[in-house]
């Protein structure tokens, strides 16, 4: 009975990531996912209380899940340069993999990111933040803010797959990754310092008054 039990809650689970991607997080209802499984939706209750426990139970699995993959592939690298590496390789392959959970995990992060458990030990924004902090006490990396650059790299990476998930860049993340790490270098490496070594050149136009 059991494992009849969690047969059912997987499926729930997994018919409603896909309607979520599919539909949009807030355009989803109770109903629309108990069909979707085969339901009548006050059974779905049964299993979770209400649709938006479902979302942040969704969330908060979804997001430790690749945490615990991102702070592997670190942990698996010598030094700073190859830890990035691995992890933004890891995390295109994950998109292209696993795209139905990654895009939902980017469509519901706005909404469930406030109801992470504080400390998880698998949050990956602070096992980046970590990894950022320790570069530079080490001297890897010049030392300035680390949320700074940890904020800066998540973007990068988010606002692309963005991109990806809504057409603008119609191509896979797997494909991209060689151009985010060498991007995701020069952020670190420079980001925030305010004196690039080749600054871009701006043409200024002398303004005639008279």
């Amino acid at each position: 009975m059991s494992l009849r039990l969690g047969d059912t809650r997987q499926r729930i689970k997994n018919e409603a990531t896909r309607l979520f991607v599919e539909h949009g997080v807030a355009d989803v209802s109770v109903r629309d996912i108990a069909q979707a499984v085969g339901m009548k939706a006050p059974n779905l209750y049964a299993h979770f209380r209400s649709r938006d426990d479902l979302v942040n139970e969704l969330f908060v699995e979804g997001y430790a899940t690749y945490g615990k993959l991102l702070a592997e592939a670190a942990a698996s690298a010598a030094d700073f340069p190859s830890r990035l590496e691995a992890m933004l390789r890891l995390i295109c392959r994950l998109h292209d993999e696993d795209i139905v959970r990654f895009r939902f995990l980017l469509l519901a992060r706005h909404g469930s990111l406030a109801k992470l458990p504080p400390n998880h030990p698998y949050n990956p924004i602070d096992t980046l933040q970590r990894i950022i902090k320790a570069a530079m006490d080490r001297g890897e990396i010049p030392a300035r803010d680390p949320a700074l650059i940890t904020a800066m790299l998540v973007g990068a990476v988010v606002q692309t797959a963005t991109f990806v998930l809504y057409g603008r860049i119609p191509t896979p993340m797997t494909d991209l990754a060689d151009t985010l790490v060498t991007a995701c270098e020069g952020l670190v490496l420079y980001g925030g310092l305010g004196n690039l070594p080749c600054p871009m050149q701006r043409s200024h136009h002398a303004t005639n008054t008279t």
